[in-house]
């Protein structure tokens, strides 16, 4: 018998849930997953963790071997379309298992999943043709075209949940290892995953299950599948530090989607810039800490727009930990800049000040460096034990959470968006203004508040712009980024002065540095008061907002 179903993680992908549809003869279910990565070290007290055992009752989880084969062109059609096609066997028995991938990078995302029993490991191209593998300009050559990619092979243990309130759910432990290649070229990457499958009842029993899993373990939501992590390590793709785009918001939206949108894309940056962290490429910490940015931008707008108390409250409860995890990834990063920048700059200038002293001032670069590297050790040490901290996890789950009810909240009643956000971008435009009062006169303190606001106003036009007609208002981003680039010039030479005297270097050194820093205010401090003032003068994006 046919068994196809098309499987939705609920998120509405964030973008809309069901973008790909099953044949309208086919039939169609939608679940809730939630997959997470498992530390080594977690995987056998997990397996033994008493909330399963609770929840089992009785019955005794399940144990099986999975093996399964992965198809796809040469040049990796499939995986570039966002689809998966495998032949998996499950005990005796071979299943042909189709699937796409709505393209959110999150925990919990839409699919289509399309699955039938076959006599043998050979594919069915008659129940094929019933799914959107059958749209693909190439489907007619596929039976001559695809070859095995990868192969997976995990032991998985199931356990069959049932809580107090009714609800049930499947709780899934997979621990094997993803293979491409042979000899030589044979390629190897561990599998260590727990999913929760919930089958009725109430979703948020299991996503309390999971947080309180969370409490002692180290679970990480996770993203990738098998097959999108067995596509990567088949084409030898190297891990890349991902930018942050932030999606466009749909003007029809109701406050409860926008948040839901707006939030999950810098999740997404967040949890794959940090769990691809490496230290070698300072680029990794750096957007890790720009998503982060962007996650508390829109946390902070959308407390002021968000009615329904309890996202309100859960919005509240998960700005802390990312501000905690922002002081972390900030001081790896600022540590990052000084050795990999500001250091250049200063032994630049200093020995261009005093040559009769060359050998003194390289001495004293070359300490400088020593201690600022025994800095960025203990900063990145900081961060690694951060990362390993049950406490992560829970700030990523309580974020996919947060994505998940913001995104089937009651639609939320009120103005329209544009108008709200044009609100708050035009408060957070005289913020900017008043921070600036007696530019010329401020500490270096004052002007790193400024430039705070700065940045928060760029960060919230970034959620907001595509809300708003850019007509005319071109000018106004391009004096916000000039002046958010200027004041971040001027702050990163004011901490390498700091950060001279925290190390004690010379006092011809640092009044050498003193006044080179003198300079630059003198010659830039002008310049953002002119700038300030054509920001003020200048047409704003959201002056297009629909009247109230």
């Amino acid at each position: 018998m046919l068994e196809t179903k098309q499987r939705g993680r609920l998120v509405r992908d964030v973008k809309g849930l069901g973008k790909v549809a099953a044949d309208p003869g086919l039939e169609t279910t939608t679940e809730l997953e939630l997959k997470l990565a498992v530390a080594p070290a977690d995987a056998a007290r997990l397996a033994d963790h008493p909330l399963l055992r609770a929840l089992a009752g009785d019955r005794l989880p399940q144990q099986q071997r999975m093996q399964a084969r992965y198809l796809d062109t040469a040049d990796g059609l499939l995986a570039r379309a966002g689809m998966a096609l495998r032949l998996r066997c499950e005990g005796d028995q071979w299943v042909q298992t189709f699937k796409t991938s709505s393209g959110a990078a999150l925990a919990l995302r839409s699919r289509g999943e399309w699955e039938q029993q076959v006599p043998e490991p050979k594919l069915d191209w008659i129940v094929l043709q019933r799914t959107p593998l059958a749209r693909l300009d190439e489907f007619a050559r596929l039976p001559q075209t695809l070859q095995p990619i990868f192969a997976i092979d995990f032991q998985r243990r199931s356990w069959q949940l049932k809580f107090k309130d009714g609800t049930r759910a499947i709780a899934s432990l997979d621990i094997g290892e993803i293979v491409c290649g042979n000899g030589d070229t044979r390629r190897t990457e561990p599998i260590s995953e727990f999913e929760l499958e919930f089958e009725s009842g109430r979703p948020a029993t299991v996503w309390k299950l999971a947080r309180d899993l969370c409490e002692g373990l180290t679970l990480l939501p996770l993203s990738a599948s098998k097959g999108e992590r067995g596509s990567a390590l088949a084409g030898g793709q190297t891990a890349k530090p991902l930018k942050t785009r932030m999606p466009d918001l749909d003007p029809a939206s109701d406050v409860h989607a926008a948040l839901a949108l707006a939030l999950g894309t810098p999740l997404a940056a967040l949890q794959h810039n940090l769990r691809q962290l490496d230290f070698a490429d300072p680029e990794f910490v750096h957007q890790a800490r720009v998503a982060l940015r962007r996650m508390r931008s829109v946390l902070r707008a959308f407390d002021r727009l968000i009615k329904n108390r309890k996202l309100k409250r859960d919005l509240r409860q998960l700005a802390v930990p990312l501000k905690a995890l922002g002081h972390t990834l900030g001081a790896a990063r600022d540590a990052d800049v000084f050795l990999s920048e500001t250091l250049g700059v200063i032994a630049k200038q200093l020995k261009s000040a005093l040559p009769e002293t060359a050998a003194d001032v390289e001495s004293q670069i070359d300490r400088i460096a020593a201690d600022a590297t025994k800095r960025q050790q203990v900063a990145h040490d900081a961060v690694r034990a951060w990362l390993a901290k049950p406490a992560y996890g829970r700030l990523l789950l309580s974020a996919e959470r947060l994505i998940f009810d913001s995104a089937h909240a009651q639609p939320a009643e009120g103005k329209p968006l544009a108008l709200q956000l044009a609100k708050l971008l035009a408060r957070q435009h005289q913020k900017v203004q008043h921070a600036a009062i007696g530019l010329t006169r401020q500490s270096a303190a004052e002007r790193h508040r400024l430039r705070i606001e700065v940045k928060r106003l760029r960060y919230l036009l970034d959620i907001a712009l595509p809300l708003f007609a850019q007509d005319g208002s071109e000018g106004y981003l391009v004096v916000l980024e000039s002046l958010q680039q200027r004041l971040g010039s001027l702050n990163d030479t004011s901490e390498a002065g700091l950060q001279m005297t925290k190390q004690r270097a010379a006092h011809v050194l640092r009044s050498v540095w003193a006044a080179h820093e003198r300079k630059r205010l003198n010659t830039n401090l002008p310049r953002v008061a002119r700038q300030l003032a054509a920001l003020d003068l200048t047409v704003a994006p959201w002056h297009e907002a629909p009247p109230d």
